[in-house]
């Protein structure tokens, strides 16, 4: 399938939402996925007014997003209303474990974590499992998951292995709880995305608080969860790790790496779909480059979704910024236009998947 050739769409019709021949402000505001403060509709109105003039296509919720099951309700849909042309994205990071956004600390079913569901659990009991916390998010307005983790667990690293993100240390074991996981959401149609790619699961420091570099401890094995997915056509979209990994790209992070992302994930495993980064505020990849630079180098590594976990950085709002850094980046020549529409397309058809509140 050519994706480019969706962009010649005039009109693509989903539901009530219509799809747009795109300009470059329309392109560029499908890209930006943004956090914020507030639990309230009142608190958020530059969010809102952002998200119905086309500035941003989804937002990240975080803890402080989530008092309980009806304020979230309101939130949710009240934040999709202002989605007048497209479906917005409404993510969360609901793993399980420590890594879980809606819990018992707000009114929520508290799940085990990954590692304990693949060492107390069959498939198929993973699979119930699974499908519950599906049906809590979609029943609260959440259409995606940035989850499962399929990093290999190695018992050293402080931010996977040490507080139970990862199925396993064995890959094939990884691959199929990560499936019964993505399959179980899918029935809901709510979205996900594997993560952290290349593999984050040997790092023995933290991306969101320091330069992580994999070089030494990495191994090829990282990448088949990946490629098995791929196979089997199931890889809706993959989130890419602020992580160095100098024997493929010895300047960036694999999140900015043209090489990690268009050369390998792309081209040589094949990947169609989505990809989303990690929060481009992490220190991980915070140091050495600037804002703008880390958004232009993103989109030109293969990037379709950046993620900025909050919405105001120096004063100026997250969407006007990354609205200004890439057009001014088009037309210096450092961004091509056939760029954004690749990545355009690949939204589009990624947010057709999903079941719209």
């Amino acid at each position: 399938m050519n994706i480019a050739l969706h962009v010649s769409l005039s009109l693509v019709l989903l539901n009530s939402f219509v799809f747009a021949a795109p300009n470059i402000k329309t392109m560029v505001g499908q890209m930006v996925m943004v956090g914020f403060e507030g639990q309230m509709p009142t608190e958020i109105i530059p969010v809102l007014e952002a998200i119905e003039k086309g500035g941003v296509g989804g937002v990240l919720l975080l803890g402080r997003n989530i008092a309980d099951g009806q304020q979230l309700k309101t939130l949710t849909s009240t934040l999709q209303a202002n989605a007048k042309r497209t479906p917005l994205l409404i993510a969360v990071d609901q793993e399980g474990g420590k890594v879980a956004r809606l819990n018992s600390n707000n009114g929520f079913e508290t799940f085990v974590s990954a590692k304990e569901v693949a060492t107390q659990m069959s498939l198929e009991e993973a699979s119930v499992l699974y499908g519950h916390m599906a049906k809590q998010l979609k029943v609260h307005g959440i259409n995606y998951n940035l989850a499962p983790v399929v990093d290999i667990e190695n018992p050293h690293s402080p931010i996977i292995g040490d507080i139970g993100r990862s199925f396993s240390p064995h890959v094939t074991t990884v691959s199929l709880y990560a499936q019964a996981f993505t399959q179980a959401f899918a029935r809901e149609n709510i979205a996900t995305a594997l993560k952290h790619y290349p593999g984050h699961g040997s790092a023995t420091t933290d991306s969101h608080n320091t330069l992580t570099d994999v070089t030494s401890s990495w191994s090829f094995d990282e990448l088949r969860p990946y490629y098995d997915f791929i196979q089997t056509n199931q890889a809706q979209s993959i989130m890419v790790a602020h992580v160095y990994l100098r024997q493929f790209d010895p300047n960036f992070p694999a999140s900015l790496s043209k090489i990690l992302i268009t050369d390998i994930l792309r081209e040589r495993m094949g990947f169609e779909g989505v990809v989303i980064s990690d929060d481009m505020l992490m220190k991980g990849v915070a140091q050495g480059f600037s804002f703008e630079e880390r958004i232009i180098h993103a989109i030109n590594a293969g990037v379709d979704i950046v993620i900025v976990s909050d919405f105001y950085t120096q004063g100026m709002s997250v969407p006007e910024r990354i609205a200004k850094s890439v057009h001014e980046a088009i037309n210096r020549g450092e961004i091509k236009l056939q760029t954004l529409e690749e990545a355009y397309a690949r939204i589009l058809e990624f947010k057709k998947t999903l079941q719209t509140q």
